[in-house]
């Protein structure tokens, strides 16, 4: 399809939202279609409105009936309009009360340059996306429109309009039918179409209850104005004031007796006592259920009298069903509420102010467990038996009371409808949605058509089992709704899709998983650090849980997107956006402290401070963007710990574009390492000297920077004592070493093998990367492999390439391992040795713990952390890094011979 079509554009950039693995790949082709379609699409605006809010682009600008609008994100500061580099207007910028996420802005072009200028737009500097716009883009409109009837008595219109100044621009045009209600035409030529081709396009009467659509795309021809039509009975609800009118819960019973009687408990529950509400009643409508245990159970309820019970005569399905409750009073608002949904407290009472909040809201849906778009608190759904309704039900009334949100469709499970709403929209399609599922959504959608508003209560959980009614059936009944919704309504899943994408309800589902975390306590310790895998992650849960353990409240910051992607020709990573998100130990569930871009961080900030935070623990930066780290530096008192050299090394590491130790050059030579081998951290031109310059700001004015061992501390400071001299004279870095907490080291091997095996087992332990020493296991394995020696390798653990390692007959790989399973491993190997290969400076390596652990003698190069606790200890082999293959082979046979162990057949000797 045309990209500059809005559904072509609309649909390629929900693609690439859900598939591809970068979506600034395509934003190019996309925005021009977006921002040229923004002004007669609501769906195009919204798209943009929600990338600019995401943080995925900053600022975006489209033309609008004569006008440049704009939409830039929150920390933006100033807007300009530019012809020929001359500023021709100017802004400053804030955020709206509707959306803190947005700055909008809008430029009136001036009368002798519309139409003949092309205009640049500056937001902070930069050139926003969808600049800079041609000269036609800016010409005033010369709107014309022709209408006539279609034939007499058929009540239909032929219209046709045009922008006679660009007659390429879509056209919308606003009619006002008998009723008052507004309908909007949308009119969008093909590129490059003259003024005779001007697009027709034919329209039914609304009141006939039918949408016009182009035939090729399925494109809706119209949709309801931006303003409702008035409707009376908006207002604010008193507690115990009745609604305008009385309201009937319907529930359609049918199968799972289990589940079905704790739904009507719970509803009974919330309907006596302090709940008791006269203008309320409930009604229960019994579908030829074929369990016997649902028809006893629904023979009590009727014995009990706190419901009225009706049956049908046969199984209608749950569609015939709900209209048939939906149709007995004229005079009642609908609540639709499914026999696997559990109420709580007054849930009806603040669905009821929801509804009547504004007048033209037609449908209100609460938060669930399992709800679809309004899931709480995973967005994905959570099961009813790991959710506490009546907990998160008070949560959300005293954290968010009151409070709605516009959603594209409501969802069934408890579904309230207003009369004046339903009147006007007609009941639900049994004809289409047949026994069930998307007959709410079509309900929404013709509802939307119509103006009403479809509202989530965001003050309300309501737990929901889910799919019971319908078994195995669901997933094939969702798939054959979703086939009918499409046809029916080819705008509704675009929709839906953009308002997941835009997550409007991220602050809502954020503000419930705060009041939780707060609920547990205090959150006194602030604990830096990306997800790295390995070592760091480790040593970071260990301290958690020591902190736990010592009644200390923890949250743990991550910060994901900021970092540059992977350099040329290393394996690319999906695209992130940028944006920082908490974990609260010990509650998994809490998934929605999340921060989109530099716009979420003073939120971020806020929340934190609420959390009860008073100090700060940073194990990593990578990932953390420099506006963030020094927010935090300058709210809290923190200690640093090193575990690699991203504090003097953006690559991290010290291995240069060659995989190899750099031996720490000169700042200079590092320079050109990074310009042109890549690294790891933000922004992308990221200058060595800079960095370091910041780090050792960083690190000074931390109460201390904690260092596992001595060679780390003196790598740290040999280059960054001397900037701290610089900036701050007679100020040092407040480093110090204390060792990771070690495991007991055994005197004597703990693994029993024979003295004289076929072949010597050398066990090499962890996740064997590149830095991690592959290259020359690799090496030495076929070395041993070329030289037929009595020398064989097990790793325990898996390596960047198993399959070349196994070609040489002489590597064993166990696979991804726990912490746990260490010693059972390397026991079950039979190891003789142990060989560290990394060629890097490690700063403490858990894998040397574990074989020390196991008894083992072990080798390693002379470098680093590796080489000071080998010394430590006094039990190891050193050797020279960059040792070949053949010399590091012909050193593991002798430690080993040393150790007593000889080969059979080998004459009780190696080589030299």
């Amino acid at each position: 399809m045309d990209a500059t079509h809005p559904l072509a554009a609309v649909g390629l950039y929900q693609a690439a939202s859900l598939f591809s693995p970068a979506l600034i790949d395509i934003l190019d082709r996309v925005i021009p279609a977006l921002c040229w379609n923004a002004e007669t699409n609501e769906t195009c605006l919204g798209v943009l409105r929600g990338l600019v809010a995401s943080g995925a682009i900053p600022a975006v600008a489209y033309p609008c009936g004569g006008r440049i609008d704009g939409i830039a994100g929150a920390s933006a500061q100033r807007a300009e309009l530019r012809w020929n580099d001359l500023v021709v207007a100017q802004m400053p910028l804030s955020a709206t009360l509707a959306d803190a996420r947005l700055c909008p802005f809008s430029f009136t072009v001036p009368t002798d340059l519309a139409g003949r200028a092309r205009f640049d737009i500056i937001v902070d500097g930069g050139r926003v996306l969808g600049a800079p716009l041609e000269p036609a883009a800016t010409q005033p409109p010369r709107l014309m429109a022709r209408a006539m009837r279609i034939a007499e008595g058929e009540g239909g219109l032929i219209v046709r309009a045009w922008d006679a100044a660009c007659p390429a621009r879509p056209v919308a045009l606003d009619l006002l039918g008998p009723d008052g209600q507004a309908h909007r035409l949308v009119f969008r030529p093909e590129p490059g179409a003259k003024l005779a081709d001007a697009q027709t396009v034919p329209i039914l009467a609304p009141e006939e209850g039918v949408r016009g659509i182009f035939p090729s795309t399925q494109e809706p021809v119209y949709w309801p104005a931006s303003a409702p039509r008035h409707r009376p009975g908006s207002g604010v609800l008193s507690r115990d004031q009745a609604p305008p009118r009385p309201i009937d819960v319907i529930v359609p019973i049918y199968g799972d007796e289990a589940v079905t009687r704790a739904c009507l408990s719970a509803l009974r529950d919330s309907l006596v006592g302090a709940y008791a509400r006269p203008w309320v009643h409930v009604i229960l409508i019994a579908d030829a259920p074929a369990d016997a245990a649902v028809v006893a159970l629904v023979a009590e309820v009727e014995a009990q009298g706190w419901a009225t019970v009706l049956r049908n005569a046969c199984n209608l399905g749950f569609v015939r069903t709900v209209n048939r409750g939906m149709a007995l009073h004229s005079d009642r608002d609908v609540v639709l509420l499914n026999a696997d949904a559990m109420v709580h407290g007054d849930w009806l009472h603040r669905l009821t102010v929801a509804a009547y909040q504004d007048a033209a809201i037609g449908t209100v849906t609460p938060l669930s467990n399992d709800a679809t778009i309004l899931s709480y608190p995973d967005i994905g759904g959570t099961p009813l038996a790991n959710t506490p309704i009546p907990f998160l039900d008070d949560l959300a009334a005293a954290t968010l009371a009151g409070q709605i949100a516009d959603v594209p469709t409501g969802v069934g499970f408890c579904f309230y409808i207003r009369r004046d709403c339903l009147d006007d929209v007609g009941y639900f399609d049994a004809e289409m949605f047949g026994q069930g599922y998307g007959e709410e959504n079509d309900f929404c959608w013709r509802a939307r058509a119509r103006g009403w508003r479809n509202v989530a209560a965001l003050d309300i959980v309501v737990g929901h089992v889910g799919g019971s009614s319908f078994g195995a059936e669901k997933l094939d009944r969702i798939a054959t709704a979703m086939g009918t919704l499409n046809r029916l309504h080819p705008d509704y899943e675009p929709a839906v899709h953009a308002f997941i994408a835009a997550d409007p309800l991220l602050p809502a589902r954020r503000a419930l998983d705060l009041a939780w975390a707060q609920s547990q306590g205090p959150r006194n310790c602030l604990v830096v650090c990306p997800v790295l895998g390995g070592g760091t992650d480790r040593f970071v849960d260990d301290q958690v849980a020591t902190l736990t353990a010592e009644g200390v409240g923890v949250v743990l910051l991550r910060a994901e997107g900021w970092q540059q992607p992977a350099p040329e020709g290393e394996e690319r990573r999906p695209a992130k956006p940028p944006r920082v998100f908490l974990e609260i130990p010990g509650m998994p569930q809490l998934r929605s402290l999340v921060y989109e871009g530099t716009a979420g961080l003073p939120q971020l900030m806020l929340d934190l401070r609420a959390l009860g935070v008073e100090r700060m623990v940073v194990h990593h930066v990578m990932g953390v963007p420099s506006i963030l780290l020094d927010m935090l530096a300058a709210q809290w008192p923190y200690e640093v710990h090193a575990h690699d050299y991203v504090w003097i090394c953006p690559r991290i590491n010290l291995v240069d574009g060659s995989d190899r130790y750099c031996r720490e050059p000169s700042v200079s030579v590092c320079e050109t390492c990074v310009l042109g081998n890549g690294h790891r951290l933000h922004p992308s031109d990221l200058s060595v000297t800079t960095w370091r310059r910041s780090m050792a700001a960083f690190l000074v004015k931390a109460r201390r920077v904690i260092c596992p061992t001595q060679d780390t501390a003196r790598r740290l400071a040999a280059h960054l004592a001397p900037l701290v001299m610089a900036q701050s004279p007679g100020t040092a870095l407040p480093l110090v070493v204390r060792p990771h907490p070690d495991l007991e080291m055994p005197a004597t091997p703990l693994l029993t093998v024979p003295a004289h095996p076929s072949m010597v087992r050398v066990a090499v332990v962890g996740a064997i990367g590149v830095v991690k020493g592959y290259d020359v296991l690799l090496d030495c394995a076929r070395d041993a492999q070329a030289r037929n020696l009595p020398l064989e390798f097990l790793v325990v653990g898996y390596t960047k390439n198993d399959t070349l390692l196994f070609e040489t007959g002489r590597v064993r790989v166990t696979g991804a391992y726990t912490r746990d399973e260490t010693l059972d491993l390397l026991r079950a190997g039979q190891s003789h040795l142990g060989f560290l290969p990394s060629i890097w400076p490690e700063t403490w390596s858990y894998t040397l713990t574990e074989m020390l652990a196991a008894g083992l003698t072990v080798a390693a190069f002379d470098l680093g952390a590796q080489a000071e606790r080998l010394r430590h200890h006094g039990r190891g082999m050193l050797m020279p890094l960059g040792a070949t293959s053949p010399r590091i082979n012909d050193a593991l046979l002798e430690l080993a011979r040393r150790q007593g162990i000889v080969p059979a057949g080998s004459g009780g000797s190696a080589s030299p």
